[in-house]
């Protein structure tokens, strides 16, 4: 296996080693690490013989229905091309660009919103401000799809965030994920950082 392989591999199975960019780096050493600590194998970040092995196998047990192939490109439907309308260029850059690298089929569910959205949204709970990146379309919301249904499951989040990731980093725009954020952590939400698109 190549590291991009071994990146794929990580990402699909939920270990988020960072972009599948060939750089095995602190990221990928991590993800590594915890693949391997999760499988029972020997501890210490690198993809030998056996970890790789164990990659194999632990893909190949993956249900069909929770594992599209690496190479399969997402083809983004018309409800996501309208939901791109009034979004940053560069933010449509990056979906476009994870379309091709996703592990696993989404959705744009949206992407700029109207005021009286998102006061909507934070008078239910699920938003938590009223300076919300889209209102002037610097974010997105994706939703995972496995065989035509959406799904809410982590994992699968963590994979769409590991395509939006690489993507970024290949169209060279930076992005912040609300997974990563410590509180009110957001799986579905991408957006461009207030410090690079004020």
């Amino acid at each position: 296996m190549t590291v991009i392989e071994i990146q794929q591999a990580l990402a699909q199975l939920g270990f988020d080693p960072g972009p599948a960019d060939g750089d095995y780096g602190d990221r990928t050493t991590a993800a590594v690490r915890r693949f391997q600590r999760k499988y029972g194998l020997k501890v210490d970040g690198v993809a030998g013989k056996d970890t790789r092995g164990a990659l194999r196998q632990a893909l190949s047990g993956l249900k069909a229905t929770d594992a599209v192939a690496a190479t399969t490109a997402v083809v983004l439907d018309a409800r996501s091309e309208k939901n791109l309308t009034g979004v940053h260029p560069d933010l449509v850059r990056v979906v476009r660009a994870a379309a091709r690298l996703s592990p696993i089929d989404f959705v744009v569910t949206e992407g700029l919103r109207t005021l009286e959205r998102q006061r909507a949204l934070v008078a239910s709970g699920a938003s938590r401000t009223m300076k919300s990146r889209h209102l002037n379309g610097h974010a997105v919301d994706l939703a995972a799809r496995v065989n035509g249904e959406i799904r809410w499951d982590w994992p699968l989040y963590q994979q769409l965030a590991a395509a939006m990731k690489a993507g970024a980093a290949k169209v060279g725009v930076p992005i912040e994920w609300g997974g990563d954020w410590r509180t009110f952590r957001d799986g579905p939400h991408f957006q461009l950082p207030w410090a690079n698109y004020p």
